[in-house]
């Protein structure tokens, strides 16, 4: 069964106030998915790139009796609205919504997940676990002073689409950097190099973006045309408004074949992208900053069935010899 590090404990009493033991666990095993540690349970293991979302007593790893008596109550008290008046330390210059609960419901990759973390529980695991997993997540940026991988503003749904990608890249072989770059450049979310040398950037767009980000990071990505830009959306609607936008913006050089598109929500995928290489190869068009779009839940879909599933999530057999 997952529980906070002793350290937790002492950290929230110093900058935080109620937060009762049951309550860190809870906030740790959320923190661990997020962050993209592997997680074992009852001979399977998790992660966030391999998986839809488990429910949360399957991610505690508690007993059906520990759930109740321990976590249960908690876990609803924590989808109440955020009353505590000390929510985040200096580090967040006070930035935290304290009308939204800690955790709340959001359909991820299908599935209805009801433990998503706020910005105001993100804002708080932040600093609660700060340093706790410098050991346990290799190959991550991440810094000894921070306890969440990457931009904590990003919801469990962005923060998944991410992990996907990384996750169906690193199977094909690939190099994969998470948040390359310094901190407030306009950079992809991930950069893979593939195995005939080609780097890939992708990045993801979900609802914790504005309208201007995605003219930004195309501009950023026009600039370098001898890479290749893949852009994941949370759903096909989002994907079509967006390159809608693109292409009818006055300071990005962006036309894209056969926009506007003016049932966004009719489109498929696969039709966006037979644009997207027309634009790219008719002298009509343009488009450097986008060379193949996909959604976060399918592309889970498609390169990770059943079968897949099965074989990353069970542990490789002890022999002995």
């Amino acid at each position: 069964m997952v529980r906070a590090p002793p350290e937790t404990q002492t950290q929230a009493d110093d900058v935080f106030e109620d937060w009762s033991p049951p309550a860190l666990d809870i906030l740790w095993a959320i923190a661990q998915w997020y962050n993209g540690a592997v997680l074992e349970r009852d001979d399977q293991r998790y992660h966030i790139g391999w998986h839809r979302p488990p429910d949360l007593q399957t991610l505690l790893g508690c007993s059906d009796t520990e759930w109740e008596q321990r976590y249960e109550d908690v876990f609803t008290d924590l989808q109440s609205p955020a009353t505590s008046p000390t929510l985040v330390d200096d580090r967040h210059s006070g930035q935290s919504e304290e009308s939204q609960p800690w955790l709340t419901e959001q359909y991820i990759l299908r599935r209805k997940v009801r433990w998503t973390p706020t910005r105001s529980a993100r804002t708080a695991m932040d600093t609660l676990f700060a340093g706790l997993f410098d050991d346990d997540l290799p190959q991550h940026q991440h810094e000894p002073d921070i306890g969440l991988v990457g931009d904590w503003d990003e919801s469990l749904f962005h923060r998944t689409g991410v992990a996907v990608v990384a996750a169906v890249w690193r199977q094909q072989g690939r190099s994969v950097e998470l948040y390359p770059g310094e901190q407030g450049q306009a950079q992809p979310d991930i950069r893979s190099t593939a195995l005939d040398g080609t780097t890939w950037e992708a990045e993801v767009l979900t609802d914790h973006h504005d309208r201007t980000m995605p003219r930004s990071k195309f501009a950023t990505f026009a600039e370098r045309p001898e890479r290749q830009h893949l852009w994941i959306f949370e759903n096909r609607q989002t994907a079509f408004e967006t390159l809608n936008r693109l292409h009818e913006a006055s300071d990005v050089d962006c036309r894209i074949a056969n926009a506007p598109f003016d049932t966004p929500e009719n489109y498929s995928i696969q039709v966006g992208n037979r644009y997207l290489d027309q634009s790219h190869t008719d002298a009509d068009y343009h488009c450097p900053g986008i060379d193949r779009i996909d959604t976060i839940t399918g592309r889970s879909a498609r390169h990770y069935d059943a079968a897949a599933r099965t074989r990353l999530a069970t542990p490789p057999a002890t022999t002995h010899s």
